[in-house]
């Protein structure tokens, strides 16, 4: 009896990590999506990104440099149209890009002019 229960739990065991790898290779490899900002305007900007009529916020890029910041999965369903906010912290511009098809592991640069 007890080499009976012995034979089925290491049988569990050695099942166990096979089931795993298994599942591990059906699921779809995700793709990281970023935006590179290169901010050459005189003030800092909040970087946001919208998806139909949702607004995420991304980070932040400071005055004169570039900043990398990833787009979360949860806004990329394949091909995606998505715009870009830039919300500058001195001042009341607020400018909006054009609608970008955005797809999984593509790279969105951006180029803020001096003001």
């Amino acid at each position: 009896m007890r080499s009976l229960r012995t034979a089925v739990v290491a049988a569990a065991l050695v099942l166990a990590p096979a089931a795993c790898v298994h599942n591990a290779k059906n699921a779809p490899e995700e793709l990281p999506t970023f935006l590179r900002v290169d901010n050459q305007a005189l003030n800092d900007a909040t970087v946001y990104v919208w998806q139909n009529s949702a607004r995420v916020r991304l980070g932040r890029v400071s005055s004169l440099s570039s900043a990398t910041m990833r787009i979360p999965a949860s806004q990329i369903f394949g091909p995606t149209p998505l715009r870009f906010q830039l919300d500058f912290l001195a001042g009341p511009r607020t400018p909006l890009t054009e609608s970008i098809t955005v797809v999984p592991g593509d790279t969105v640069v951006l180029q803020v002019p001096p003001q």
